[in-house]
């Protein structure tokens, strides 16, 4: 893994199981796990990012949530909400 920096982190006993067994089911280390768990969030929060960029002006708030858990892409606490973008006019 380049630049790969060694850290501690703390998981709860139920993640902590989660992620062992993955890593056992996927023959790969828990490190990857936990980058590929990171990786999913980047790319969630990015989805959410790209939806607010497109607009999402015509679709209700309801369908929105739903493409959004369809996809993934539920906004995180640290994900600012949806800005209300303004028609012409």
């Amino acid at each position: 893994m380049a630049n790969a920096e060694k850290i501690s982190v703390s998981l709860n006993r139920d993640d902590l199981t989660w992620a062992r067994r993955r890593a056992k089911l996927k023959r790969t280390s828990l490190s990857a796990v936990v980058g590929e768990a990171l990786l999913r969030q980047r790319q969630a929060e990015a989805g959410v990012r790209l939806l607010d960029e497109l607009g999402t002006d015509d679709i209700t708030q309801a369908d929105l949530d739903a493409i959004r858990t369809e996809l993934g892409w539920a906004p995180s606490p640290s994900v600012p909400p949806r800005r209300k973008r303004r028609g012409p006019g």
